[in-house]
């Protein structure tokens, strides 16, 4: 009885394994010469117009240049060959970027795993210097512009003194990348102010002592604030710069979450009148994602929110990060609206519709990486459940009977 439930059940399991939809190659249209031309020339001229459009961190039809480790696992040499697979793929997507006219990019901040924990101690620098060299160089021979941004947990206006020179160190560690680069001050690390710590006044004062004190000039000549949903504005980032004369990078999601009744263009202009003379501003793009809470980036572009917000400031000059999770394919979309709208040549022929293609092969490409994943999960569910029904098969050791002394 037992070996035919066991029976049963492995059949069941088998069955369900292979009745499952099973991936489906979907024929995908090849880019076309031609129009990839069209575009990264539309790209070019839009630069001329004074505005460069990117994505951060990862390419999604490529690969992600920030595999990380668990710190408990951490050796230098792990360290040393996680970072080299992390700046294989960011040379990847840089080439990537330079082929469809995408002119700014984010690089991860997990480019190097714990390059700012006290447990690294081999010297990153010396062993990449002439990959960062060449990248650095790339980057500057296709004009394309590079920034960073530390995460949440980088807070220079805490309390603690502690948290104050960890988040140093962070910023240290971000500068040092873009210095082996060989890249100039337009190359930026944006950080948001801080925490509140129940006293926004002292807050502020806080991160403008420490911004003074504590920060090299090194990290001073790159780093930028920008104005968050939730805690401090525009307004609030323009009290900092008036006494620290700090950069201020706009938001505009963030702006319509959180802001003083001015209107964007407003704060657009406040902001980018902080920035020093021959260096473009940039901006944070993004829209609020249907059903989620405020503040949540849209997973793609909003095509008629883009295209108004271009025609409202297109006499502005300033380059945009589409903080859009799926990365490069809303890049796809939203250079040719730019470009259309601020580029004034006629014999430009560049339509957002012409290259959706490229949008949905980037599409089914994540589609078929997503199924291959959900076979691999459903690949280890049956054997683990056939290796359970091995186990419930295996016959129980017999109890011993303990001799009852007479």
């Amino acid at each position: 009885m037992e070996v035919r439930r066991r029976s049963q059940r492995m059949a069941k399991v088998l069955v369900e394994a292979v009745t499952k939809k099973s991936p489906i190659k979907i024929e995908t249209q090849e880019p076309c010469e031609e129009k990839l031309s069209i575009l990264k020339h539309a790209a070019q001229l839009l630069r001329s117009t004074g505005m460069k459009i990117g994505y951060p961190c990862l390419n999604t039809s490529l690969c992600t240049p920030s595999h990380i480790f668990r710190l408990a696992n951490y050796t230098n040499e792990k360290c040393l060959e996680v970072t080299k697979q992390n700046l294989t793929c960011l040379q990847k997507i840089l080439e990537y970027n330079v082929q469809h006219g995408f002119y700014f990019f984010r690089i991860s901040s997990q480019t190097v795993p714990f390059a700012s924990h006290s447990i690294c101690t081999t010297d990153w620098i010396k062993h990449f210097s002439l990959t960062l060299r060449n990248m650095g160089q790339y980057i500057k021979d296709n004009d394309c512009r590079i920034s960073m941004h530390p995460d949440q947990f980088c807070l220079i206006n805490a309390k603690d003194e502690n948290i104050i020179n960890r988040s140093i160190a962070e910023l240290d560690y971000h500068c040092r990348l873009l210095d082996e680069m060989d890249l100039d001050s337009t190359a930026k690390i944006q950080i948001h102010v801080g925490g509140l710590y129940g006293d926004k006044q002292a807050s502020m004062d806080r991160f403008i002592d420490k911004y003074k004190t504590k920060l090299s000039d090194a990290i001073r000549r790159r780093l930028v604030i920008e104005n968050d949903d939730r805690l401090f504005s525009v307004q609030d980032c323009l009290y900092i710069h008036q006494h620290t004369q700090i950069p201020i990078l706009f938001d505009n999601l963030h702006h319509a979450c959180l802001n003083n009744g001015e209107t964007m263009m407003e704060a657009m202009k406040q902001c980018f009148a902080t920035w020093p003379n021959g260096q473009r501003p940039m901006i944070d793009y993004a829209t609020q994602q249907t059903g989620k809470r405020v503040g949540a980036h849209a997973d793609h572009i909003d095509e008629k929110h883009f295209e108004l917000f271009i025609k409202e400031t297109r006499d502005l000059q300033f380059d945009i990060m589409l903080e859009i999770k799926d990365k490069e394919q809303s890049a796809i979309i939203a250079v040719p609206y730019a470009a259309r709208e601020r580029v004034q040549d006629q014999s430009l022929d560049i339509e957002p519709e012409n290259y959706r293609y490229i949008y949905e092969n980037a599409q089914r490409l994540q589609m078929e990486v997503n199924e291959r994943k959900r076979a691999r999960e459903e690949k280890k569910k049956s054997k683990k459940a056939i290796n359970e029904d091995d186990e419930g098969c295996k016959p129980k050791p017999a109890k011993k009977q303990k001799l009852k002394k007479n």
